[in-house]
């Protein structure tokens, strides 16, 4: 994929309906989540396109060692969540807010934990020096963009909450266990683009 398609396809994601997050929000609807964002960051690394996840550090209180994208919660002074995205990104991984090119939000995502998770798709043309913040990241890694776009690459888990079951993705990738909520956000990307490809 060039950068001009990446770059179009990450400005129209958002108008692609995914009903696997439909269903997922459904299951986990709060009454009033609090605003969270994840940054989608996309850079170009080994001659092609890579998304930057990191493993949780072990030390955290909640979802240590598990798969994520660099993320987190909106502050009071974030002046967007496409800033909050950044903000967090930049304080986990040491790349700068201004190395990004963004994009609109995805739509939310729910958590058990009461939060309303949106994704910000990112690109950066090339590969970003690194700098893991040890207090929250044990390891930063790629996953490259063409694996997690094709739907084939994934399984499925069951996902139980108050008393009920969802069947959602899960994505092994070399040694590394990506499942919950950053697994459904890419299995949707993988969607949304095939939704694109239909389009275009």
């Amino acid at each position: 994929m060039t950068h001009t398609e990446l770059v179009h396809f990450f400005q129209h994601a958002a108008r692609y309906p995914t009903a696997l997050r439909e269903q997922r929000n459904l299951l986990l609807d709060t009454p009033q989540p609090r605003e969270a964002a994840v940054l989608l960051a996309t850079v170009y690394r080994h001659r092609q396109w890579q998304l930057l996840l990191t493993r949780r550090a072990d030390t955290l209180r909640h979802h240590t060692g598990q798969i994520a994208l660099a993320g987190g919660r909106r502050d009071p002074q974030d002046l967007s969540l496409i800033h909050t995205a950044l903000r967090e990104t930049a304080e986990e991984t040491g790349i700068g807010c201004e190395r990004w090119q963004t994009f609109p939000q995805l739509p939310p995502y729910y958590t058990p934990t009461g939060y309303a998770v949106s994704p910000v798709p990112a690109v950066c043309p090339y590969n970003p020096n690194t700098q893991a913040n040890v207090g929250e990241v044990a390891e930063i890694f790629y996953l490259p963009l063409d694996f997690a776009l094709h739907s084939g690459n994934y399984t499925r888990r069951e996902f139980q909450y108050n008393g009920r079951t969802l069947h959602v993705p899960a994505l092994p990738y070399r040694h590394y266990d990506i499942w919950g909520l950053t697994a459904m956000i890419l299995y949707d990307l993988a969607e949304r683009y095939r939704q694109y490809r239909q389009a275009v």
